[in-house]
């Protein structure tokens, strides 16, 4: 039967509904009907032993949707409100400085479409006419969501060719972008929410600073002895490391959130006006370490397929915290989402352990899979 208890719910599969359906079905009818898939009697059982199934499906999604740990999509943003908290959107990456050259006078139009290297699309903002000198400037806005990087000097190649335009070149780096906070990202700042209006608390002020556009990472260490500790935060201090968000927000939540007489460490530096006075704030930047794995993999059976790609796919996509050594025995279970072989060796930065330091954070960016 369906209950709703002290411990949660509990349904009947089909085949405990239909047996049972079946008893009631002979107490009323008497023990000689014939009940089989074949007839009538027995095809309308089977209807309503699927639909009660199907009831029992139904509240048991919901309530497990009512569960922050388990919900998923717009049921978690629903129970992510009740925190204050709204999943973080796309934004568009942008480069502010753009150089084209090519004959004089060549106009642009606006919504032209360029290239980068990583096969990402940008368009331009505006339409330009190259001046006497054969150059014009402008800007350029990723035509899809999200996060894209382009650095200074990178060289764009156009999507459908303009007679005249020889070559377009970014003068500053790509700024802005940002992806959708996928569910496990805005289950962690839901998880942390109770923690924002903590005053005296590192992980409170960790809460916060997660809580800014553009956050994806962030740790804050405290060092509350007499010594500089092992981290290099001096005594009575806050470090916080942080990846992504504006300097200025970020300024703005340590300056509120961390208490009086308590210091500051790193090399990032910014400002908020806080109560009229200008509060100097220190925080750090984490530095991207690349990972690479190398493993040797044998066949089950000989003749078997292996999708190496999905191997790769399924290590690149990894996340890792700041501070968050890779170990080769942690990614075993991402690479066993594929079947068919067997680990023979793994290595990570060819040893067991990939040593990430305090500030920086990893990433996998080669994977190399040998099969024997």
């Amino acid at each position: 039967m369906l209950q709703i208890n002290e411990k949660g719910i509990q349904i009947d599969d089909l085949s405990t509904i239909k047996n049972r359906l079946v008893d009631k079905f002979k107490s009323i009818y008497g023990e000689d009907i014939n009940l089989d898939s074949d007839t009538p009697d027995g095809q309308l059982l089977g209807l309503f032993s699927q639909e009660l199934a199907n009831v029992h499906q139904a509240v048991s999604f919901i309530v497990q949707m009512l569960d922050p740990y388990q919900a998923t999509g717009q049921w978690l943003e629903q129970r992510a409100m009740y925190a204050g908290l709204t999943r973080i959107t796309a934004s568009y990456s942008y480069i502010d400085d753009v150089i084209f050259t090519g004959s004089p006078k060549t106009t642009v139009p606006i919504n032209s479409i360029y290239i980068d290297k990583n096969k990402n699309k940008w368009v331009t903002t505006e339409a330009i006419t190259l001046n006497d000198l054969g150059s014009a400037r402008t800007k350029f806005r990723s035509l899809e969501l999200g996060d894209y990087t382009v650095n200074k000097l990178e060289e764009f190649t156009p999507s459908t060719i303009i007679i005249g335009i020889d070559r377009v070149i970014a003068n500053t780096k790509s700024y802005g972008g940002a992806d959708e906070e996928s569910d496990p990202q805005l289950l962690k700042r839901f998880m942390l929410s109770h923690s924002i209006n903590n005053y005296d608390d590192r992980q409170g002020i960790q809460s916060a600073l997660l809580n800014i556009t553009g956050v994806t990472k962030c740790i804050v260490y405290e060092n509350f002895t007499d010594i500089t500790d092992e981290k290099g935060v001096p005594a009575h201090s806050l470090n916080a490391v942080i990846l992504g968000g504006a300097n200025e927000k970020i300024a703005e939540v340590i300056a509120k959130k961390k208490i009086g007489g308590c210091g500051l460490f790193g090399k990032i530096e910014s400002a908020y006006l806080l109560d009229g006075l200008l509060r100097k704030v220190v925080f750090d930047r984490p530095k991207k370490i690349g990972v690479n794995v190398s493993m040797i993999i044998g066949r089950y059976q000989l003749f078997s397929d292996i999708d190496i790609e999905q191997i790769k796919d399924n290590l690149i996509t990894l996340e890792f915290d700041i501070g968050e050594n890779v170990y080769a025995s942690r990614i075993i279970s991402d690479i066993n989402l594929v079947d068919g072989f067997y680990i023979k060796s793994l290595t990570v930065n060819n040893s067991n352990i990939a040593d990430i330091g305090f500030r920086e954070y990893a990433q996998i960016k080669n994977v190399e899979v040998i099969v024997e």
